[in-house]
């Protein structure tokens, strides 16, 4: 069997198959993709509720907060007593309408804790983050047009620093005192305080409606947070949270493991961390233990006042996928088992039929070539006898010879018109074996190329052809004789049986760097350019019609093979009128 069909056959059966092949492994994907979806969309609302539960943690404490801040009452030592009495409180403060601190009064007398907390929180109150949250929280509550800013809105953490790293390790560090109040002799601690407030500037907040809000703070630790009420005297009423109470309590409202809420995805290990606005883990749970760089499956922000802080959800990805795709996996096989068994089957139905059109088509070119062959032999005796009878007639008088001579002609141009014909089958048959061999020798181009056009002389005669011969080629070059023979004579016939009613037959050699050149152009009406290339392929007709000129179709197929084995070419050139081929010829091949 030849290569072009066995490729054909491969790509029958290969194209499919892989095309099966592709289309189920996206599926396979996409249900890996799905099944990643569908659990971060169950993990999201399992976050989701975690959030839910912190907010309700913190609507407790803002309740409780906005009780213990309904005072009116700013008396220093009641301030102190209520800040001793609730846990959850580091320290309370008091703001005056006009935004000065006036609890507690960094000019007056201070016990540890309130001095450290001036200490920590001077840049709160010296500059505009804390006034403007309160600004912002008052335009929200009348509805005001104005920025829509959280106040509850955490910054990076350098920004709200009260004062740079180098600044707190130089500071002295103090612990809470226990003592009421600080001796009457200002201490260096006390001047530092007092020189932190003096700069302060009167911030004017004197147009004001009642207002509560989160305000958060950053300082040592981190995260601090500040809950303040705009009372109906304007004074603004503020408690700082104690830290590590509030966190505590913050996680203790969270979940110790996680609940996928899917019985098929309940064996897959889950780690949940909370972290802060800085992506450290504040406090995680789940078996799961993701890598270093690992990147969560989704992320959830928290409530206010935590707006930074984020819930994120780790899943080992390759467990979660673990065991999708089988289906579409199981499909794959069978689908493949049952396409490559049918294609299996037709390439053995389309190989059998193949090899029987080969060998018919094989049966029938052994059966032209013997009667080809056959021919030959009464053809050849044929044109023999009818020279013999044109010697004859040599002997007869004119008058009675003359009739006998034109059918004598007619005998031998047919003859001669078989004869072409015989060769060109048996030259096709034999290069379709590829058997055609080249014999160049010396000859002299001109006065083989005028014996091919005098043989043709009678007939083009009749059809009353005009043969114009400019030959240009008189010199010796190594060319097949038998092969300029059949590719002109083939040329010459096409215009004899397709272009003769142009009338004009014209045919011009010459020599060039050892190349023969023939052009053959005719007044006929040419070839349409939609079959122009396809004129050289065998078997190929202008038109089938019964009514066009008789022709197998193989003439300038074989003339162009003819041609390349001589290490030339026939092209088919463009004329204004008519066809102009070119042949050429190399001379020793």
């Amino acid at each position: 069997m030849k290569l072009r069909p066995v490729i054909l056959m491969t790509l029958i059966i290969a194209l499919p198959l892989a095309a099966l092949t592709w289309a189920t492994m996206r599926i396979a994907e996409n249900e890996q993709v799905v099944v990643q979806e569908r659990f971060r969309e169950l993990m999201e609302d399992r976050l989701q509720d975690v959030n839910a539960s912190v907010a309700v943690y913190f609507d407790g404490v803002q309740r409780s907060l906005d009780r213990i801040v309904a005072i009116d009452d700013f008396n220093a030592d009641r301030l102190r007593e209520i800040s001793r009495a609730e846990p959850q409180l580091l320290q309370m403060f008091v703001l005056s309408p006009q935004g000065q601190l006036t609890y507690p009064d960094p000019a007056g007398t201070l016990n540890g804790s309130e001095r450290l907390f001036l200490i920590q929180a001077a840049k709160m109150f010296t500059g505009q983050d804390l006034k403007d949250a309160v600004i912002r929280a008052e335009q929200e509550a009348d509805n005001r047009p104005g920025e829509a800013v959280d106040s509850a809105r955490e910054t990076p953490a350098r920004e709200q620093l009260p004062q740079t790293e180098q600044e707190v390790s130089r500071a002295p560090s103090y612990e809470p005192s226990t003592a009421p109040r600080l001796r009457a002799v200002p201490s260096r601690q006390q001047t530092l305080v007092q020189e932190a407030y003096q700069t302060a500037p009167v911030q004017n907040l004197s147009e004001f409606s009642e207002s509560s809000g989160w305000f958060v703070w950053y300082w040592d630790r981190g995260l601090n947070l500040i809950y303040w009420q705009r009372r109906p005297t304007g004074h603004i009423v503020g408690c700082a949270l104690e830290r590590a109470r509030w966190m505590a309590d913050l996680i203790a409202q969270l979940p110790e493991t996680v609940d996928s809420r899917s019985d098929s995805l309940r064996s897959i290990e889950t780690r949940v961390r909370l972290v802060n606005s800085s992506a450290d883990a504040v406090y995680q749970w789940g078996g799961f233990e993701p890598p270093k760089q690992a990147r969560p499956l989704c992320e959830v922000p928290l409530t206010v006042p935590l707006a930074s802080w984020r819930l994120q959800c780790f899943v080992p990805i390759d467990q979660l996928t673990a065991g999708t795709g089988r289906s579409a996996y199981a499909s794959l096989l069978a689908g493949l088992l049952t396409m490559a068994t049918a294609l299996g089957v037709i390439a053995v139905l389309f190989v059998r039929e193949y090899a029987r059109d080969m060998r018919e088509a094989t049966q029938q070119v052994s059966f032209v070539n013997q009667v080809s062959h056959e021919l030959k032999t009464p053809l050849t005796n044929i044109c023999m006898y009818a020279e013999l009878l044109e010697r004859d007639l040599e002997h007869v008088e004119a008058s009675a010879a003359q009739k006998p001579r034109e059918r004598l002609g007619v005998i031998r141009s047919e003859g001669r018109r078989l004869g072409r014909l015989i060769g060109n089958v048996l030259t096709f048959a034999r290069q379709k074996r590829r058997t055609l061999q080249l014999q160049p020798r010396g000859i002299r181009p001109d006065q083989l190329i005028r014996q091919i056009v005098d043989r043709f002389q009678p007939a083009l005669a009749d059809q009353q052809v005009d043969v114009r011969l400019n030959t240009s080629a008189d010199v010796t070059l190594q060319i097949d004789p038998d092969f300029l023979e059949q590719i002109l004579g083939n040329l010459i016939s096409n215009v004899e049986k397709y272009a003769a009613s142009g009338g004009l037959l014209q045919i011009d050699s010459g020599v060039a760097d050892g190349v023969l050149t023939i052009d053959i152009r005719d007044a006929g009406p040419g070839i349409p350019k939609a079959h122009r290339e396809r004129v050289f392929e065998p078997f190929s007709r202008v038109s089938n019609d019964v009514s066009y000129a008789a022709g197998t179709g193989i003439g300038l197929s074989i003339a162009r093979e003819l041609a390349r084995l001589h290490g030339g070419d026939v092209e088919l050139k463009d004329a204004d009128q008519g066809c102009w081929f070119r042949a050429t010829l190399k001379s020793g091949g």
